[in-house]
């Protein structure tokens, strides 16, 4: 697992450096058809971007941009309240064979490359996840311990979106599945065993 330290210093929520104690993690996908986390990290590397996240990960690496510690501006705001408060915010990069037509749907140009995009980035989530979860002693399949966004959102705690199921249930993923997986590579990391490569 190769991850990048390129932390938003410029990032108005970076400067901000309001802590936080962490309760749980949330998983975003970016939604739009961008793969390289650098297009993201430049153009939020600056004043006056109302929103930060922890994390981009794409096909090959994980890109940390907020320390873990620090709340970010990733889920917005819901009935109840944010969950941007207690939760980290790590974001999919999304593969640049789909076309968005309106909030969630989009079109597949090339079904094959997105399908395996999107498991690509899945995998090295899971990895991620397994990572964090034994950094901070979180239990994934303890309710409320990992969410995505549209979850936290029909829980009260985030804005209205989608993601990550609408691209995931696409290619046939679920975020039950992703806890399960999560938990399965926690175990063996807890155990001291090298990970074992991801099959979904």
């Amino acid at each position: 697992m190769n991850i990048i330290k390129q932390h938003l210093t410029n990032n108005d929520c970076y400067k901000s450096a309001t802590k936080m104690n962490i309760r749980g993690l949330m998983i975003h996908s970016v939604g739009c058809n961008v793969e390289n986390p650098i297009n993201f990290i430049k153009s939020w590397n600056k004043a006056g971007v109302y929103k930060c996240v922890h994390a981009f990960v794409s096909t090959y690496a994980i890109y940390e941009t907020l320390p873990y510690n620090y709340r970010g501006w990733h889920c917005g705001k819901g009935q109840k309240g944010s969950y941007n408060s207690g939760y980290i915010g790590i974001e999919l990069t999304e593969p640049k064979s789909i076309r968005y037509i309106k909030g969630g749907l989009f079109e597949d140009t090339d079904p094959i490359y997105t399908k395996r995009y999107v498991k690509q980035t899945y995998c090295l989530a899971v990895e991620y996840f397994a990572y964090l979860c034994k950094i901070f002693s979180l239990n994934p399949l303890k309710p409320y311990t990992i969410l995505s966004h549209s979850e936290a959102h029909k829980l009260g705690y985030a804005s209205d979106h989608s993601d990550v199921e609408h691209i995931w249930n696409y290619v046939g993923l679920t975020m039950n599945n992703f806890r399960k997986d999560v938990n399965t590579k926690l175990l063996i990391l807890k155990n001291n065993r090298n990970i074992e490569r991801c099959i979904r």
